[in-house]
């Protein structure tokens, strides 16, 4: 309920302070309204003469009140809100209601003056009123646009259409104008929509002196999506908190015998409730990890929530893992067919150590998982040792060092392998007291997929070398996959380029000469970045005998390096160039991806001749952003967005 206020700013003043008009234009305005037009407002007439917009207006009109001015969006409008007040009502008066906070309902009112209206909305709602402003015009847009019965209709379990294309947030840059009276759970519950919306993978929450910083992750890079005042920080960290459950974060390290461990949360509120999910996730270094599985609008989401101490307050990072990209088919991660059938046939073996290579945010995870879902979870026993449990694997038994009760990973690892399992995924954690017991496991008969770190296939290997025997290398490692993500042209705005000269020399000097060149002109859909969705660069080596050869005589790195690299087919850089020559992503982030991993010149074995066949790609057959080396078929395989 708004009170009264004798002394409240005439909306003439109001307009002079915000320089929207002249001294002389009031004058005239108030001439007009006194030679005749007394029953007219000032508003309207100064609307009428040209002088104001009707916006203007009543953004002034609302300051006067002490009421927020809004222009409403889809995006602001709780559809479950809307039966607070009947349906002839909303029409009769143009008011809707927004979203509602306990007991106290916020309605968008296109006359903040109306005190009357207010009380009005008060008493048939039966709830407190809070009211924003909005034009009468778009108040009666969005009563059309979000009809009770057609959200009604629609199933919570359908996604809307957009959130998988839409690459630009419906957030607006004024902060205080337009979400500073909301609560602050009001305003992480959209920020959490639109990241989702947006297609981020994380949302990162920096404060700095004056302004809070919030930027997400779309696609491997970062966007600055709002700077809003830093006082914000502190409670938009616990509005997420709140959201995910009120249950205490996890330490960073849970002493041995512990039982303290992460209860993943149903969240409430305007989102969908789903049913409780026990799962145990690992923690990060810092204040703790908080997870939390969701469902917003008819999306399951889990979120991993870290934060730091850091100059200006806490740094909030939140991770969002979408099921239905957490775990792809192999056949989606956008590896040819080649090395693909070739890396099928290592799973198929079911023994020997398998290393998945890559630098952080390359997508291992996401290989790692896929790889679990080509074994057959009902005969084997399938375990993962985890740092973070990213996902819930159906048929996996996961585990992470505090769901072990144990701070050290090594005797984690030694505690499942009493387990006696068929296939072991290792990832994130492959120090040197594991990496010991990960050779032995795959020397005794099992299959131990590994994450590390490594340029590519030849640096993967050498440095686990420098931390195993090389005869028990030797005979435990099968085969060594390096990996990069890439992103893809945008198939929206697609276009044909020509680079300079100089650049195309260096492109055929690293894979052959390319006759097309593509890339993305930005548009809504890629958030005007020209990419769309990630796509894998793949590098597998198979150990042959001679290379067996070579690890168990302890060969000079040198040695290793050429020979790994000689049979790694195709190199990361031919697969590269390949997708570039295929129209998929683009020289400029090939060369930015695969920075400081050593080439190849065109002509050495086993490098494609500069007559290969380019596939073309005219637009992605599978939907916006899926593109990927293509099959046998024809058809690319969907990008890595993970």
């Amino acid at each position: 309920m708004i009170p009264l206020d004798k002394h409240r700013a005439r909306l003439g003043d109001l307009l002079l302070a915000r320089g929207i008009i002249t001294q002389d234009q009031l004058a005239k305005a108030l001439d007009v309204q006194q030679r005749g037009q007394r029953d007219r407002l000032l508003g309207e007439i100064l609307i009428d003469l040209g002088y104001a917009t009707g916006d203007q207006v009543l953004e002034a009109l609302a300051e006067g009140c002490g009421v927020p001015f809004a222009h409403l969006t889809p995006h602001l409008v709780d559809a479950a809100v809307r039966s607070s007040l009947p349906e002839a009502f909303i029409r009769k008066y143009g008011v809707l209601p927004l979203f509602r906070i306990r007991d106290t309902l916020t309605v968008a009112v296109p006359e903040p003056s109306n005190l009357f209206l207010i009380d009005e909305i008060a008493h048939t709602a039966g709830l407190g009123v809070q009211v924003v402003a909005a034009t009468a015009d778009n108040i009666y847009q969005m009563i059309e646009h979000t009809q009770t019965g057609d959200a009604a209709a629609a199933p919570a379990a359908e996604p809307s259409a957009d959130w998988a294309t839409s690459g630009e947030a419906a957030l607006s840059e004024n902060y205080e104008s337009v979400y500073g009276h909301w609560p602050t759970e009001k305003f992480a519950d959209l920020l959490l929509r639109e990241a989702i919306r947006a297609r981020a993978a994380a949302i990162h929450l920096e404060p700095e002196e004056k302004v809070l910083r919030i930027r997400w992750t779309v696609d491997g890079a970062l966007r600055v999506v709002m700077r809003p005042p830093v006082r914000l920080a502190a409670a938009l960290a616990d509005a997420f908190d709140a959201m995910m459950g009120a249950g205490p974060t996890l330490p960073a390290a849970s002493p041995a015998g512990s039982t303290d461990r992460e209860v993943w949360r149903p969240r409430g509120g305007p989102a969908a409730d789903l049913p409780p999910s026990p799962r145990h996730v690992g923690a990060s270094a810092g204040e703790g990890l908080r997870s939390a599985r969701l469902l917003i609008d008819g999306h399951t989401v889990q979120l991993h929530k870290v934060s730091l101490g850091g100059a200006f307050g806490p740094r909030t990072l939140i991770r969002i893992v979408r099921d239905a990209e957490a775990q792809r088919p192999l056949e989606k991660l956008g590896c040819d067919f080649e090395p693909l059938a070739r890396f099928r046939e290592v799973l198929a073996e079911r023994r020997g150590l398998v290393l998945i290579a890559g630098p952080a945010s390359s997508g291992v995870t996401t290989t790692l998982y896929s790889a679990l879902g080509a074994l057959d979870p009902v005969h084997l026993n399938l375990c993962t040792l985890e740092a973070t449990i990213h996902f819930n694997l159906s048929g996996v038994n996961q585990f992470s060092p505090v769901t072990c009760g144990t701070a050290d990973v090594a005797d984690a690892m030694a505690r499942l392998l009493l387990h006696q399992p068929d296939v072991v995924v290792l990832d994130g954690c492959m120090n040197d007291g594991v990496v010991g017991a990960a050779v032995e496991a795959a020397m005794d008969g099992g299959l131990v997929l590994a994450q590390v770190r490594g340029l590519d296939a030849a640096d993967a290997v050498l440095r686990l070398a420098d931390r195993v025997r090389p005869g028990k290398l030797a005979t435990a490692l099968r085969a060594v996959l390096a990996q990069r993500l890439v992103r893809t042209v945008c198939p929206h705005c697609r276009s044909a380029y020509e680079p300079p000269a100089a650049l195309r020399r260096r492109i055929a000097d690293l894979g052959g000469p390319i006759e097309a060149y593509t890339r993305g002109r930005g548009c809504p859909a890629c958030g005007r970045t020209g990419y769309l969705g990630r796509i894998g660069l793949f590098e597998l080596v198979t150990v042959t005998p001679a290379l067996r050869e070579l690890l168990q005589a302890g060969s000079e790195a040198d040695a290793l390096r050429a020979a790994f690299r000689a049979a790694g087919r195709p190199s990361l850089w031919v697969d590269g160039m390949n997708k570039v020559r295929a129209g998929i992503t683009t020289v400029d982030e090939v060369m930015a991806v695969l920075a400081g991993c050593p080439a190849e010149r065109p002509g050495s074995a086993g490098t494609p001749p500069a007559t290969a066949r380019p596939v073309a790609v005219p637009g992605w057959p599978d939907g916006p952003g899926s593109a990927g080396t293509p099959r046998p078929d024809g058809r690319p395989a969907a990008p890595q967005t993970a």
